[in-house]
């Protein structure tokens, strides 16, 4: 069955929705028709079953049931932006690991960085999240937020586990799956020393998610993959 995405929040009565034009498109492509069967999500955690009908410029789609599913536990990815394509390849597998928000972190090491995550481009990053739920059958897509500093990082994060990715820290905390968890990721180049103290300071503890050094993009999502296999199987790991 296609998956269908569409733009503001599904109504839990159903009814008939419009659609993008990039998921016009989409249909195009795979060559739906009219009456054909769809899924149709919201990314808040909705999902409807519905069938295609003509619309004002190409397809849209009349939707019969709805059913919400709750938000998963808080996890938190705030992530060195200093190069935003690879930050882009986090945004798309964050969704795959049920992470609910992603974050740029700026730091030292970022600011004078030309590829680095800027506020314009979010919307981008935004729409790439919600594209990859019809690839993983995941029902809510993170939030990117705005370019946070690490002040605002520490004023915003307070609850819950906290981590600090760092390749000499300590294995990852026993914990309840249900937690909120917030990691921290280092860009290129790591974080000034300043700026570990700061997060240590805040209660931040230094944990280390594999035997090497690992590029940002990958400690990031080592650190989703393992809050989620944890939450996934209802145990601790």
């Amino acid at each position: 069955m296609i998956t269908v995405l569409v733009d503001r929040p599904l109504d839990s009565r159903g009814g008939r929705w419009s659609l993008t034009t990039e998921e016009r498109h989409h249909l195009r492509v795979r060559r739906a028709g009219e009456g054909e069967p769809v899924r149709v999500l919201d990314g808040a955690g909705r999902v409807g079953e519905g069938r295609l009908i003509p619309g004002d410029q190409g397809l849209a789609v009349e939707v019969a049931r709805v059913r919400e599913l709750p938000p998963p536990p808080p996890l938190a990815l705030v992530v060195g932006a200093g190069d935003r394509e690879r930050f882009g390849w986090v945004v798309e597998k964050a969704v795959e690991l049920g992470a609910t928000e992603v974050v740029p972190l700026e730091t030292e090491h970022t600011a004078g960085v030309a590829t680095r995550v800027r506020p314009a481009q979010l919307p981008r990053l935004q729409r790439r999240a919600r594209e990859a739920l019809k690839q993983c059958g995941a029902l809510w897509a993170p939030a990117v937020l705005p370019p946070m500093r690490v002040l605002e990082v520490l004023a915003r994060y307070v609850a819950g586990e906290r981590w600090l990715a760092d390749p000499e820290g300590e294995s990852a905390p026993r914990s309840e799956p249900d937690d909120a968890v917030t990691v921290v990721v280092g860009p290129e180049g790591g974080l000034t020393q300043s700026e570990r103290e700061a997060f240590q300071s805040a209660g931040y503890l230094p944990v280390r998610l594999g035997p090497y050094t690992l590029r940002f993009e990958t400690a990031a999502l080592a650190a989703a993959a393992l809050v989620a296999q944890r939450r996934n199987r209802g145990v601790h790991v």
